[in-house]
């Protein structure tokens, strides 16, 4: 088994979004709560790429931090029928603040610029990846215990992260 490279939420992301340039057909995801962790997991799936894993936690309303890595280049049947139920869509959207204002400012509609990210045109908001996703619970369950020897090495070192932030210290 390959060693997991860990990566920062934002390294994760813009490789899933390179990614997704190759291949931009076929996106899956499942998305559930860690109870342990306190963190919020995706796991984001496309056959020609394999499953990324990102887990994240809001440190404030205005910051969120996370890690995660590629925990499998191929999956099994089982798995990837375990990603394949899904039940809404998903993407990865990214904005330009100083696109979208001079856009406003021509007067275009914020509707508009939304529904052109939508159509695949770049307003100041794009939606570089697109698929479909899961937030069941048992599909979630299934597929950490199924990966769960994958992401320890993410497990790890999102817990020091989360607790060096004070995620885990209670109030008294």
């Amino acid at each position: 088994m390959k060693i997991v490279k860990i990566k920062s939420r934002s390294n994760l992301l813009n490789d899933v979004i390179r990614d997704a340039k190759k291949y931009p057909k076929g996106w899956k995801a499942v998305i559930g709560k860690d109870d342990k962790l306190f963190s919020n997991d995706y796991y984001i799936y496309n056959p020609n790429t394999g499953i990324y894993l990102l887990k994240e936690y809001h440190k404030n309303p205005y910051e969120v931090k996370g890690i995660g890595g590629k925990i499998a280049r191929y999956v099994d049947d089982n798995i990837e029928n375990e990603i394949s139920k899904y039940a809404t869509d998903f993407g990865i959207v990214k904005s330009d603040f100083l696109k979208i204002s001079k856009n406003l400012k021509r007067g275009v509609s914020f509707e508009k610029i939304i529904n052109a990210a939508v159509e695949g045109k770049d307003l100041g908001i794009s939606m570089p990846m697109k698929g479909y996703a899961s937030s069941s619970k048992n599909s979630y369950d299934n597929l950490k215990k199924e990966l769960s020897n994958r992401q320890k090495k993410i497990d790890s070192n999102f817990e020091k992260i989360a607790s060096e932030d004070g995620l885990y210290i209670s109030y008294d």
